[in-house]
């Protein structure tokens, strides 16, 4: 076996360890929205009028402000996260989707709870875990709105702050967090991850284990 051959075999043979090695550095890196579903399932709900300064978690009732008009289905809303994706079909007939543009935003609303109303400083949050609310697709693009509108439950993880003995939410500086998701959906997450996450967890082991068996 010349060099050029022996190091081929190699590679063929360690690919798909350092496949799984990549797939396990992904699950396990922490990023804003690992980061927000951490402390949410960590931190007390804090009733609204009751709220201490520092990072928190209320649950309530959006309010709006001032109204944005979401770029698909064109309502009036508090925010928006928007993406747009290139649609391409290949020879089997099959669709695939690759995302071009991505953006969210949100104009500044208040939440409610049954002792109070708070303000919320919306730049820089983050809709985590929200079903689309609508999709539109032409021949090349689909486009996808998850929005945010008056009425809605919704729980958030941000940082309480005050200003002239008023309280309101922002973005937590510290740890960069200012997140916002549906309080039955949190539930079912909340109730199956540490599942998930270790049934992941034991695969990605077990894989290992095999290719290194494999490998000998």
């Amino acid at each position: 076996m010349d060099t050029y051959d022996f190091y081929a075999e190699k590679a063929v043979t360690w690919l798909p360890l350092v496949i799984v090695s990549v797939i396990a550095v992904i699950l396990l890196l922490p990023n804003s929205r690992k980061k927000f579903l951490r402390l949410q399932a960590s931190l007390p709900t804090s009733k609204i009028s009751s709220v201490a300064m520092g990072l928190v978690e209320i649950q309530g009732t959006l309010i709006m402000k001032d109204a944005l008009v979401s770029p698909v289905s064109k309502e009036e809303c508090i925010g928006y996260h928007y993406i747009v994706e290139d649609i391409t079909k290949d020879k089997d007939g099959s669709y695939s989707y690759h995302t071009i543009h991505r953006e969210t935003r949100c104009n500044p609303f208040m939440m409610k709870d049954d002792s109070g109303t708070i303000d919320v400083q919306a730049e820089g949050i983050e809709l985590i875990l929200l079903k689309e609310t609508h999709v539109r697709s032409d021949s090349q693009k689909r486009y996808t709105e998850t929005l945010l509108k008056s009425g809605q439950q919704r729980l958030l993880v941000g940082y309480a702050d005050a200003a002239d003995g008023i309280a309101f939410i922002r973005k937590d500086t510290g740890s960069n967090i200012l997140g916002i998701t549906g309080v039955e959906g949190i539930g079912v997450w909340n109730k199956y991850q540490p599942l998930l996450r270790s049934f992941m967890l034991t695969w990605l082991m077990i894989s290992a284990v095999i290719i290194l068996i494999l490998s000998q």
